[in-house]
């Protein structure tokens, strides 16, 4: 690395497990992990609070989009920063993406409980662990692909553990797996955008959800109508402010953040204890009852991801 060069987290190199350094939580290594904590509580906060909108899919996500864009761009100017357009063209399929995944959630959480979409969900870490060699030459160690997956079925234990408070139609399992298809999609395109290039976090988020943004709008024209326009108002506004700029422009902010800091194996298989957070929050929120299955599940998925927090990482900041 050039002498003029000031060392960044995008300048990886891979490491064995026997090197010296490997596995150890160091306060480098430990910051990504408590903003991974804080993105697993909010991003848990999503599936409930977006099921408490009665307004349809499409109007919720139009609004949500339409709210988080602009707060992004002004956030850049208080910065002294403008979205370039060298960043604008590249987050057009990501943004695509992540703004046709929420329609997706949006319209899964009216025809299927919490529970059945974040069974869907949960195994992007699964796909992430065959995604991460080709695109982004981080192989998993044998330790970290069986507690992986291992976590993925504690995970389905949380979420069906649930019994009878399962509810769905075949529609809303349809639509939980394009939900999955798509936000994997875009988070395979952060990571690499993120792995390769110094990204500002928030310039790259603003122009995701711009892109997010346009992609509701030709559907909003060709399918939306004034009785369903109609539908969104009263506390339609709080729970969307909430998704928006909490689960939303908060989380995704990190997350952004984190791929430069994580193995976006590892990053995924954290990710799964955000639904513990889900879970417990529509036992709370949407009285979707916790059965002592889903409880010793919680605790599997838990003791996965630690065993996983101690595991070597595949790579270290230059």
């Amino acid at each position: 690395m050039p002498a003029n060069r000031v060392p960044t987290v995008f300048s990886v190199s891979k490491i064995g497990d026997d090197e010296p350094g490997a596995g150890k939580v160091t306060p480098s290594h430990a910051l990504p992990l408590v903003v991974m904590a804080v993105v697993v509580i909010v991003w848990g906060l999503g599936p409930p609070t977006t099921k408490l909108v009665t307004a349809p899919p499409l109007i919720g996500t139009f609004v949500r989009f339409g709210i988080s864009s602009p707060l992004l761009i002004v956030v850049l100017a208080a910065r002294r920063r403008v979205l370039s357009r060298k960043v604008f063209i590249a987050t057009a399929l990501p943004g695509l993406s992540f703004g046709i995944n929420l329609v997706f959630v949006f319209a899964t959480l009216q025809e299927a409980t919490v529970s059945v979409l974040s069974t869907v969900v949960a195994m992007q870490p699964a796909l992430l662990l065959v995604l991460a060699g080709p695109l982004f030459h981080e192989y998993p160690t044998g330790r970290q692909f069986t507690f992986t997956l291992a976590g993925v079925l504690g995970a389905v234990g949380v979420i069906l553990g649930a019994g009878s408070e399962i509810r769905s139609s075949w529609l809303g399992v349809g639509l939980a797996a394009l939900s999955l298809v798509t936000f994997t999609l875009y988070f395979v395109l952060t990571r690499l955008a993120r792995s390769d290039n110094e990204v500002d976090p928030i310039e790259w988020m603003a122009g995701i959800n711009i892109w997010a943004f346009l992609s509701t709008i030709i559907p909003i024209l060709l399918l939306a109508d004034r009785s369903d326009w109609a539908q969104f108002g009263g506390n339609d506004w709080i729970w969307i402010v909430i998704v928006a700029f909490v689960t939303g422009v908060f989380g995704h902010v990190l997350m952004t953040w984190l791929h430069g800091h994580l193995e976006a194996a590892r990053s995924s298989l954290y990710i799964l204890t955000m639904h513990l957070v889900a879970v417990g929050l529509a036992w709370w929120i949407h009285d979707e009852s916790i059965t002592w299955l889903q409880m010793i599940s919680g605790g599997v998925v838990l003791l996965c991801v630690a065993l996983v927090v101690t595991a070597p990482d595949r790579r270290e900041v230059r």
